[in-house]
């Protein structure tokens, strides 16, 4: 396929839904915390409940992608964080710099992408990517942001967020549905109910994506090199290389696993940053401010390197 062709197909509908939320954030006063609580409490879990309780995933394929993803988590943050004390990044933007580095947007931006690509094979494989990088997220995500040496308040406030997570217990719920043979017929109220919440997640986050972006402080450009070019560059290769290594039994997994590692930085981090830093912290909002910024960059730069892995996909160069 070429690269226009894998453009208008799968991320200018991404683009799209993400500029009319970048217009709307820069002309209104439109608060985006609502927005995002109801994406991530309400049509997000129902999005994820549907797509694994009617996926064709079997467990084995399930094991191998929560392996990929942690592996791929642990690679990118001890690459982070290696090339950040060789370059000598001041120490109040280390963490800022690993977590923008190894957290990729799998949700916001993932699903949509993957459902463009592949269907709901991409949309129920994303979200289990998505779950996974969660977990990790609000535990050692946490750790890297909050903890000191011989205080573990932050984590252990960390692994209470987790339990509080609505995408945890749709991903339980769906999974117990299965294993007791109980999911509702799909063609039934219930399941097509769930299918047309889950269904409107996917322009509800794009737009959320939007509207963060116009909030964006550009005054850090010239720092962002390095999580942009690990995040952009570095991460693709990463994730190609644990795919190759874990030996996904289906292509399809693989390829939406690649796609997932290389969409831009999450947003999520930056919550925990503004979140689990202590308050006393003089340089808590730069790194906020400095990993606002990197989101930007690396959505903005991911239009082109997502462009070209989905017409090297569809043109059968990767798995």
């Amino acid at each position: 396929m070429s690269l226009l062709g894998a453009f208008t197909s799968a991320i200018l509908p991404i683009v799209a839904i993400a500029a009319v939320g970048y217009a709307i954030g820069r002309t209104t006063d439109v608060a985006v915390g609502p927005l995002n609580t109801v994406a991530l409490n309400f049509f997000l879990p129902a999005l994820v409940f549907h797509g694994i309780a009617t996926t064709t995933l079997g467990g084995d394929a399930v094991a191998s992608l929560v392996v990929a993803v942690v592996a791929y988590l642990l690679a990118l943050m001890a690459l982070a964080y290696v090339a950040g004390r060789v370059l000598d990044v001041p120490e109040t933007l280390l963490s800022g710099i690993v977590l923008a580095s190894a957290f990729p947007n799998s949700g916001f931006v993932g699903i949509p992408l993957t459902g463009f690509v592949f269907g709901d094979l991409g949309r129920t494989t994303a979200t289990v990517f998505l779950t996974v990088q969660s977990v990790v997220l609000y535990t050692l995500g946490v750790y890297v942001v909050s903890a000191r040496e011989g205080d573990a308040a932050g984590v252990t406030s960390a692994l209470r967020e987790v339990f509080r997570l609505p995408l945890v217990y749709a991903v339980a719920a769906a999974a117990l549905v299965r294993l007791l043979s109980v999911v509702p017929p799909v063609d039934g109220t219930v399941m097509t109910t769930v299918d047309s919440v889950g269904a409107a997640s996917v322009p509800l986050m794009l737009t959320v994506v939007g509207i963060q972006l116009a909030d964006v402080d550009l005054g850090h450009l010239r720092p962002t090199a390095l999580p942009a070019a690990l995040k952009l560059g570095v991460a693709p290769l990463v994730g190609g290389l644990i795919a190759l290594a874990v030996g996904f039994t289906n292509p399809a997994v693989a390829n939406v696993f690649v796609l997932e590692c290389a969409t831009p930085a999450a947003v999520t981090p930056l919550a925990l940053v503004i979140a689990y830093r202590s308050a006393s912290a003089d340089d808590a909002v730069d790194t906020a401010e400095y990993m606002s910024t990197v989101i930007f960059v690396t959505t903005v730069a991911s239009v082109v390197v997502l462009t070209g892995l989905v017409a090297a996909i569809r043109g059968g160069y990767l798995f």
